[in-house]
């Protein structure tokens, strides 16, 4: 008995001793970042940005994969069966770990089991707009005036299911209204219908809006987030204007494999949290209406949990489901 909890005991060392002089040779050659959107799109060109002062910090090269389509599902997929070593990286999002869950009875991925969270990357809040013509100056009078017309105006999503969807649908149960839904196919693809007068009502993000909202073609009513942004912090929350707790971001963070070191977790993490922090960097998100992150795995975990109960509450609150 006394050799047999020896030769565990000695086995065990043996592992952690191991993971440690992994962990400090890592990285020995290329980091692969997984990213679920094409080439040229806001995740595709933050993974680049930041893939660029990581290869410089580590001294590896550091390759871009993308891997779009199936509701980000392929590229989380992929991640989720890939070597748990540290050198495939996931940029995972608001989708793949918190609307996929509550919209998908099966998929071939585990948000929570499969993955660690390394830490979050960026957090862009929608906002809602209005048609510059809408005869209402803020969200108090456009929800009187859905009450006077209800199920006349109506607001555009970018498809069932997808946040600014769940998030009207939000809004009409809380406040006790109706607008008629007009989903597109991809976000912003509303814009030109937003701003011409077919549509009353939209949402979007700041980096989207600002030009618009600035040239008075759209008003901006509210940030679907806890606290006002940086870049327009004359926009009031939801919360300000009588809908408390209905929140809505596309967040987007770095993953990777479940069973992935736990020193190499925390190397990757002190790395990212400095770029992000690096005033080019920093500064660039907070002036597009985002958020910054940069939080410890555990707060980024936990984000995440908390994401996901609210969006798999929301959906399920508004008789959503997959088509």
């Amino acid at each position: 008995m006394k050799r047999s909890w020896l030769t565990a005991l000695w086995l065990l060392g043996a592992v952690v001793l191991a993971s440690g002089a992994h962990a400090q040779s890592y990285p020995a050659r290329a980091i692969k970042v997984l990213v679920p959107a094409g080439p040229g799109s806001a995740p595709d060109l933050r993974a680049r940005q930041i893939g660029a002062k990581l290869s410089d910090a580590f001294g590896q090269p550091v390759v871009i994969e993308n891997r779009p389509g199936g509701n980000y599902i392929i590229a989380a997929e992929a991640a989720a069966r890939a070597p748990a070593d540290g050198y495939t990286l996931f940029l995972g999002n608001s989708v793949t770990h918190s609307t996929n869950p509550a919209l998908f009875k099966k998929l071939p991925y585990r948000p929570e089991e499969d993955f660690l969270p390394v830490t979050l990357v960026t957090a862009a809040p929608f906002i809602v707009v209005i048609n510059a013509k809408v005869p209402a100056n803020n969200f108090t009078e456009l929800l009187d005036l859905a009450r006077k017309q209800p199920g006349k105006l109506a607001y555009a999503s970018s498809g069932l299911g997808s946040p600014s969807h769940v998030l009207m649908e939000q809004i009409k149960i809380a406040a006790g209204v109706d607008f008629a839904h007009v989903p597109y196919k991809a976000t912003g693809a509303e814009i030109p219908d937003l701003i011409a007068g077919h549509i009353a009502v939209g949402f979007n993000f700041w980096s989207i809006l600002a030009a618009h909202v600035k040239t008075d073609k759209l008003k901006a009513l509210a940030v679907a987030s806890p606290r006002r942004l940086a870049a327009v912090p004359q926009i009031p929350t939801l919360a300000e204007v009588g809908l408390p707790g209905i929140e809505m971001s596309a967040w987007q963070g770095i993953f990777v494999p479940a069973q992935t070191p736990k020193a190499i977790v925390a190397r990757l993490h002190a790395e990212i949290a400095r770029i992000l922090a690096l005033p080019e960097i920093h500064d660039q998100i907070v002036e597009a209406g985002t958020e910054v992150g940069g939080n410890t795995p555990e707060e980024f975990a936990e984000f995440v949990r908390v994401d996901r109960a609210r969006m798999k509450r929301a959906i399920e609150q508004a008789g959503i489901a997959a088509e």
